[in-house]
């Protein structure tokens, strides 16, 4: 009965004396984990807009933008990174686009996918350079149409972000804004701007 007792005991001390080497692997460790994700975090933001620095998120909670934005990074040089969740053949197709202080595409990339063909994986390179007024011109793919179709509203949607926020720091600093803020005027998607002066 004894031993049965010593060793329950002796078990006890290993486990905890365990948890406590984890735990202070952890506490020393989860620092350098965190930097290291922040930091693939900047690299992913620098692939679709590679001239921006600087981000800073925004909170999106304060404007009305389209459903697919999931989160949104302001360049300190000007311009928006836009994360988004769109909806193709499958659901949870992520997207990040780039779109610079003039509301031309700086790059899109796609974060995850369960689309089937994979076509979504190269598709962000045809938007290089697309606009407000240039991105319905993109193609879509023949036998992916559902992803491809996806993909270029998800495209809007960030130019479309981008145009709301630029337009809401314009009249917040009630200066005559930038490029884009100008762009959404001449197509005369003001109304979209839910209620920006």
């Amino acid at each position: 009965m004894k031993s049965y007792i010593k060793s329950i005991a002796v078990l006890t001390l290993i486990c905890a004396a365990v948890a406590v080497l984890l735990s202070g692997a952890n506490a020393i460790t989860a620092p350098i984990i965190e930097e290291n994700e922040a930091a693939a975090a900047m690299e992913a933001l620098k692939v679709v807009m590679p001239e921006g620095a600087d981000f800073q998120p925004v909170e999106i909670g304060r404007y009305a933008l389209p459903e697919t934005v999931t989160e949104v990074y302001r360049a300190g040089g000007g311009g928006y990174v836009v994360t988004l969740e769109t909806v193709g053949y499958a659901t949870g197709m992520v997207i990040l686009c780039g779109v610079d202080q003039n509301g031309v595409v700086t790059g899109a990339i796609c974060l995850s996918s369960s689309e089937t063909l994979g076509y979504e994986a190269d598709y962000g390179a045809a938007a290089v350079g697309a606009t407000a007024e240039t991105v319905d011109g993109l193609d879509v793919i023949s036998g992916a149409t559902m992803t491809t179709e996806a993909y270029k509203n998800a495209i809007k949607d960030a130019l479309e972000t981008a145009l709301i926020l630029s337009s809401e720091e314009a009249g917040a600093s009630g200066g005559a804004g930038t490029a884009l803020s100008g762009a959404a005027a001449a197509l005369g998607i003001c109304g979209l701007l839910k209620g920006v002066a």
